[in-house]
Parts: structure tokens; C-alpha cells; sequence
């Protein structure tokens, strides 16, 4: 039987940063992601917002590693155009037996204003 991949466990969102035009913003925000060694993936991020209430982002899938990406399959979500697409993280950074820090950066993206933005999230083990 093959070892699992060294990612699977459950991790603790230890910062959030948002990179808009190349300048980074750190959210107030706190999660948990969970890698099980069958496949499956499920996350939660909470963020706090300006209005008030967090903004709460949930999904679970199944997950697959290629090289240095990490592809979540969406199959439920709060954010509903998300079910049926493939989330693409890319493992930024990954200390297995150090101090278990894992990095996962989303590809970049343009808002409708036009600026160009990526968001980089650092997790720690968590068990």
C-alpha cells in the first residue's frame, strides 16, 4: 500500500493575504482544511468584513495532487458557482516535518474594476 501524501491531515489557516495589484492586504480571517488520504477535501474560511458578519466560505469534494498544484474538485460550496469546477491551489511552499507550514497561493485574477489579485494561504497543522 502507498504512503498517503504528506499534505493530508488537517491544517489551521494561519494567514490570509490578499495581493491586489501587487500590494499585500492580511484579512482577519480563521479556517480549517482537511486533506484525507481517500481523496476527499473539505474547507472552511471564515474572513470579517466591513459590513459586520464574516463572510463564510465552505466547500468539500475530492481532492488530487500534480506536482506542485493541488486540485479540489468542488461537489458542495457556499459559493455556488463553484459546485462542478476544480479549485487550483499552487503549493507555494511545503515543510512536511519542520514546522508543518503550507503555503497555497490561487492563480491570479482580474476584478471587474481591473485590478489584478491572488490570494496566498499560509496553514499550519493542525493534529
Amino acid at each position: 500500500m502507498a504512503e498517503p501524501d504528506p499534505i493530508c491531515g488537517v491544517w489551521q489557516l494561519d494567514q490570509w493575504v490578499e495581493f491586489r495589484d501587487g500590494d499585500p492586504y492580511v484579512l482577519d480571517a480563521s479556517g480549517r482544511i482537511f486533506y484525507h488520504p481517500d481523496g476527499h477535501v473539505s474547507a472552511i474560511l471564515t474572513r470579517q468584513t466591513d459590513g459586520g458578519d464574516p463572510l463564510v466560505i465552505a466547500y468539500a469534494g475530492r481532492w488530487r495532487r500534480e506536482g506542485d498544484d493541488v486540485h479540489h474538485a468542488v461537489e458542495h460550496a457556499t459559493v455556488q458557482r463553484w459546485v462542478g469546477t476544480t479549485l487550483t491551489r499552487r503549493v507555494v511552499e511545503f515543510d512536511p516535518t519542520g514546522d508543518g507550514r503550507l503555503l497555497l497561493r490561487t492563480p491570479p485574477e482580474t476584478s471587474r474594476s481591473g485590478a489584478e489579485f491572488f490570494h496566498d494561504l499560509i496553514w499550519v497543522r493542525a493534529v
